[in-house]
């Protein structure tokens, strides 16, 4: 059942037996989860199922980090969250990723890669990408390859995959079993401003919320899950001080420390020695259909011998905007996203990041390689057009361009070391709902420049020992050059950080906030490293989780719902019955107005 927040009435009272803040994949998941299992759930977001410009700029912060990605480039307002903008893949962390290392300052997770394994399936089904298998040696249709023929896995490794999404947008997806269930009440256009303690400050008493128009709301619950991204799940916190002075979780002084995003660069190609047409250059298909991609890696052996971060490189175009590449394709494709359709294609962050350059880029170049190669960029139009945007189901994450030398531009993307230094702070300055803008410290250390370089040294080696081809970087300076291309903002980790003790982070392995027994915050911004992994694959898998363990501690109170199933609205009582909780306005005349949209 879906509520627009702009037609209740101020000083409404919302109450079910879990309150989800935040309508993203991971609060998705959560309430259907637990309504699916007969749960009454209310899912309140800021949002609503359209960007909105207003409800946007609640998210922006303040202050100068020229490494920090604007915020209305790297999250959404809206039902579906961030995933609105999300490209689609789908990678798991590695077991190495919850081990002890010197590398990451022996940053403890408080749980094992055993622990999160058994629910990588169930997030691979809510992100429809297929089967949990990412290693091309155990798909059939993929095994009997590599990325260049003959090679061999060791300390690094060719058949590592990323899996593809449909891309799945959450609310386009599940919007239609969210408004049908009759366990979950989703109210957009409804922000979370605090987060109330009972006096004891061990247990969450309610929620207070606003709508952009001023109305109040009040949110009670036996269960609370914070789920609104990593950002502003730490804001959230940080503004809910009136039992907790310092913010709520920050008992130990780690709230909005070890903010990481990801170490990523362009520095170096691989020249193959082997046969061109036996690269695999782009994406393939499993027996399902699902796009993947492989990528080279390194063993967890590797890792620790070599000292190295967690990272891999796969093959890439070279930069659009350099008209040398010869490619009517290429020169197709830069024309069109620099075009003013150009932000209809893809994604504003992943169009600026695929036409950036060094200064201005003349067009007539582009445009001569079009005149060379009429025909074949014609086919490329005709048939990528048709299967990114007219096609029906899968449609192909990308494309990549063959090159007759066998030589291809490689991205490295690796993990961002945790430093307390790199961090998120409230400020004095308000949003337009009263809550303080965070200001973000996004800094990254030598030793992610140099294990990046490393990384490039233990790949180049690994080629030229099985006599298949080298790298060779394209830059003078590799090193200054990694370091002008550290940003982020995009995958933000590490403000809410999980610990087994409390002195040590904010929330325990349950997810719970230490200290306050009903509050869960499910949010990439609880990791504890960043792992070679984007965050959408694993914040899914440990949202599945989190609901498993509130199914247990609710108990099955009630029977599940049946599919299709509608709650009215008492229009006598201005109460819609909630097995026990009580949707309740402070007007009868107002309550008739909060009908189901959608």
């Amino acid at each position: 059942m879906l509520l627009d927040g702009r037609a209740i009435a101020d000083g409404t009272r919302l109450t079910a037996e879990v309150a989800v803040i935040g309508a993203g994949p991971a609060g998705i998941v959560i309430a259907l989860s637990l309504a699916a299992s007969g749960h009454r759930v209310l899912l309140v977001e800021s949002g609503a199922r359209g960007f909105d410009a207003a409800t946007q700029r609640l998210a922006d912060t303040v202050g100068e980090d020229p490494r920090h990605a604007p915020m209305h480039l790297a999250t959404r307002r809206a039902i579906g969250g961030t995933s609105e903008l999300w490209g689609g893949r789908c990678v798991p962390f590695d077991r190495i990723d919850f081990e002890p290392r010197e590398l990451t300052g022996n940053a403890r997770w408080p749980v094992r890669y055993e622990d999160v394994e058994p629910f990588f399936q169930r997030a691979c089904e809510w992100c429809l990408c297929g089967d949990a298998r990412f290693d091309a040696r155990e798909i059939p249709q993929l095994a009997d390859r590599a990325i260049v023929p003959g090679f061999r896995d060791g300390d690094v490794r060719a058949s590592s995959l990323e899996r593809w999404s449909l891309p799945t947008r959450f609310g386009r997806e599940y919007g239609p079993r969210l408004r049908r269930s009759s366990n979950v009440t989703l109210v957009s256009g409804l922000t979370c401003t605090e987060i109330v303690c009972a006096d004891s400050g061990d247990r969450v008493d309610r929620l207070e919320a606003r709508t952009l128009d001023g109305r109040r709301a009040t949110v009670r619950a036996r269960e609370y899950v914070v789920a609104c991204g990593g950002l502003e799940s730490t804001r959230l916190l940080f503004a809910s001080n009136r039992h907790h002075p310092d913010g709520l979780g920050n008992h130990s002084g780690q709230l909005g420390k070890w903010y990481m995003a990801h170490v990523t660069a362009r520095v170096a190609e691989a020249r193959f020695t082997t046969p061109p047409e036996a690269t695999i250059y782009d994406h393939e298909r499993d027996g399902a259909g699902v796009y993947v991609r492989r990528r080279f890696s390194f063993s967890d052996r590797a890792q620790a011998a070599h000292n190295l971060p967690n990272s891999v490189l796969w093959l890439v175009n070279p930069p659009l905007a350099d008209p040398a590449h010869g490619s009517g394709i290429l020169s197709l494709v830069y024309l069109l996203l620099v075009s003013p359709l150009g932000h209809r294609f893809v994604a504003e962050a992943i169009r600026r990041d695929h036409t950036g350059s060094d200064g201005p880029v003349p067009r007539w170049p582009h445009f001569r390689n079009l005149l060379r190669q009429p025909l074949s960029t014609l086919r490329f139009a005709l048939s990528f057009g048709f299967g990114r945007y007219l096609r029906r189901g899968r449609r192909p994450p990308g494309f990549f361009v063959p090159t007759a030398s066998n030589a291809y531009l490689l991205q490295y993307h690796g993990e961002h070391l945790p430093s307390p230094g790199s961090c998120l702070k409230p400020t004095s300055e308000r949003d337009a709902l009263g809550m303080p803008r965070l200001e973000t410290r996004l800094e990254f250390g030598d030793e992610d420049v140099a294990g990046a370089l490393r990384a490039h040294h233990r790949l180049d080696r690994a080629l030229r020992q099985q006599g298949l081809g080298r790298l060779e970087f394209v830059v003078d300076d590799p090193e200054a050059s990694i370091r002008e291309q550290l940003s982020g903002g995009l995958h933000q980790a590490g403000t809410t950080r999980m610990s087994g003790h409390p002195d040590d982070g904010v929330v325990d392995e349950h997810l719970a906030v230490h200290g306050v027994g009903n509050l869960h915050v499910a949010s990439s911004s609880v990791f504890v490293t960043s792992s070679q992994a984007n965050s959408t694959f694993m914040l899914i898998a440990f949202a599945v989780r989190l609901a498993d363990r509130l199914h247990r501690r609710l108990g099955n109170r009630a029977a599940p719902a049946a599919p299709g199933a509608e709650r009215k609205l008492n229009g006598e009582s201005g109460v819609a019955d909630m097995s026990g909780a009580k949707w309740q306005t402070t007007a009868r005349s107002e309550s008739s107005r909060a009908s189901p949209s959608g």
